[in-house]
């Protein structure tokens, strides 16, 4: 998607994909220079859809999407009439609760509406986002908690919206020729969020590292010019802390700068007033070399691949550069005014995320302590004393109903040690928690360093006396431990003792990246893969003991759920 033109081009439109009150008239000037793919969106609607869906095309365009339409009638029964055959990316349901004004309670409302959003889910295993205009507190937090109880299913947020516009919300004077209440003002900021926040948060994997320039974007100045009197406005002060956020939830920060490394430091060091300090850089490449090359060093240390990054740079010489060489990087241009820049990365697709796991908390301070374990290692030569030093503890849970939205972040996010490539949905995954012929096992793995969270994931599937293992995947934070095979065996253990099986093959494919996983099973198999298939590994799991490795492990066997 990022060329070398289109880095330029995306750069120009910044300004106005995101400006604080975005014009329409100046959007629906913007062509996309750049390949789209297609993305179909089906919206069962109350009100109008078409005035903001008109104004939506540059900001789809922006993260590479050509967006399509279809339409209900104006059905405030949610009948859900749509043709089988007519296949769509994503339901939306686009409502406006004023028009069941008087006729629900508060909590038949929601009841109501629980019910027709998992009557949508038995027709379509596409994602579901609710969008509800007017809700108030209380329905939209219990049709929140409702949502969680089918897969696949998010509820939209339009109150920051009511609050960020007050009284030039509504327009209801306009509602009778343009068919909703929403002000153009609305519609245009209800499409920025719906196209660069809550449709890719449901389609796309999560952003997983923002690798930031210094000089003119974190502060006002040039450093080896100003030294230690570098400008740090108010705007780029809030900006460092909208980064410290980003690193709060899990997206890894790099620093990717053309400085002397010791004046860096020395300038951080120097300038408390700074939110960002050295040490919440979880990768940095100070030099005088190119930032690409600074790129690809932060993502080998990050132990990502370099589609996971977003780059952050005030030169736009240095984007085009950048994506010349690394085209599947992408790019955000760093202004003067620091709280445009915030603006552009808080609308970036890929960034914003629906909600908080525990495992995205923990992301940054894992990676932290892998220096810590490095080190050990180096000093530690014999595998189990290196495991024994660290006190290394797993933990299996088997039918994980809880953990839907890290289960689909695994199979999705995963590329080096992932064997099938599925890439399930919340949904899949819900229809194999509650199918008598599978399991899922997930695995946490935590030491003295740190908590690493849920970092693997075993999907089988039994058949007679055969167990497949339809997708298997650990977390590249996991990897380097030693303790791949444990773990697997492990977690096949465990879904052995509630479905027992002679014969187990483990599924794989080939992948552009996946050669990790695939180089583990050709050894643990004792065997050479083709470029796909499936592999019996009886033997090789039957030799791992878990009396032979010095790890506390900890298996819970969930209830499971039967249709």
């Amino acid at each position: 998607m990022n060329s070398n033109a289109p880095a330029l081009s995306r750069a120009q439109w910044q300004p106005v994909l995101f400006a604080e009150r975005p014009s329409r008239l100046e959007l629906l000037k913007l062509k996309a220079a750049w390949p789209l793919t297609p993305l179909t969106l089906r919206v069962h609607r109350n009100h109008a859809f078409e005035h903001l869906a008109t104004v939506a095309e540059p900001w789809f365009a922006w993260w590479g999407k050509s967006a399509s339409f279809l339409y209900s009638d104006y059905d405030d029964s949610l009948s859900f009439a749509f043709a089988d055959t007519e296949k769509a990316d994503l339901e939306l349901l686009w409502l406006d609760m004023n028009r069941f004004a008087g006729r629900f309670s508060s909590a038949e409302l929601v009841q109501w509406l629980g019910g027709r959003l998992a009557a949508l889910r038995a027709r379509t295993t596409a994602p579901i986002i609710l969008a509800a205009l007017d809700l108030k507190d209380d329905e939209h937090l219990a049709l929140q908690k409702a949502a969680r109880e089918i897969p696949g299913v998010r509820v939209a947020d339009f109150r920051p919206l009511q609050t960020k516009l007050g009284a030039k919300m509504f327009d209801e004077r306009a509602a009778k020729f343009s068919g909703t209440r929403l002000s153009d003002a609305a519609s245009l900021l209800a499409a920025r969020e719906l196209a660069c926040r809550w449709v890719p948060a449901m389609l796309m994997p999560r952003i997983k590292a923002v690798a930031i320039d210094l000089d003119h974007t974190l502060f006002d100045g040039v450093l080896g010019e100003d030294g230690e009197q570098v400008r740090l406005t108010p705007a780029h002060a809030e900006l460092h802390r909208f980064f410290l956020s980003l690193r709060a939830q899990g997206v890894f920060l790099a620093l990717v700068s053309r400085n002397e490394e010791a004046d860096v430091r020395k300038l951080l060091d120097a300038r408390k007033d700074f939110p960002l300090q050295w040490p919440h850089f979880s990768a940095t490449a100070v030099s005088w070399g190119s930032k690409a090359d600074g790129l690809r060093q932060t993502a080998k240390t990050m132990r990502i691949s370099e589609d996971a990054v977003l780059f952050v740079d005030d030169n736009p010489g240095e984007l085009m550069s950048v994506t010349m060489e690394l085209p599947t990087v992408r790019t955000v241009h760093a202004l003067p005014d620091a709280a445009a820049t915030q603006r552009a990365l808080e609308y970036f697709p890929g960034l914003w995320a629906w909600e908080r796991s525990t495992t995205d908390s923990l992301r940054a301070a894992d990676l932290d302590a892998e220096s810590e374990r490095a080190k050990i290692a180096t000093q530690v030569m014999d595998p189990l004393e290196y495991l024994r030093c660290l006190e290394v503890r797993l933990r299996i849970e088997l039918s994980p109903h809880q953990q839907l939205a890290r289960l689909q972040e695994l199979s999705q996010k995963t590329n080096q040690f992932n064997l099938n490539l599925q890439r399930l949905s919340e949904v899949d995954f819900s229809e194999r928690l509650d199918a008598a012929d599978y399991r899922i096992a997930v695995i946490g793995l935590s030491d003295k360093l740190s908590d690493s969270g849920l970092i693997g994931l075993v999907v089988a599937r039994r058949e007679q006396d055969v167990l497949t293992i339809e997708e298997l995947t650990i977390s590249c934070r996991a990897l380097g431990r030693r303790l791949e095979d444990l773990m697997i065996a492990e977690a096949v253990r465990a879904i052995r003792e509630e479905l027992p099986a002679s014969e187990v093959r483990f599924l794989h494919r080939t992948a552009p990246r996946n050669g990790p996983a695939r180089d583990w099973l050709a050894r643990f198999a004792g065997q050479s893969l083709p470029t796909e298939g499936s592999v019996t590994a009886n033997s090789a799991l039957q030799k791992i003991s878990r009396a032979d490795f010095p790890v506390a492990i900890e298996t819970i066997h969930h209830e499971s759920i039967r249709n």
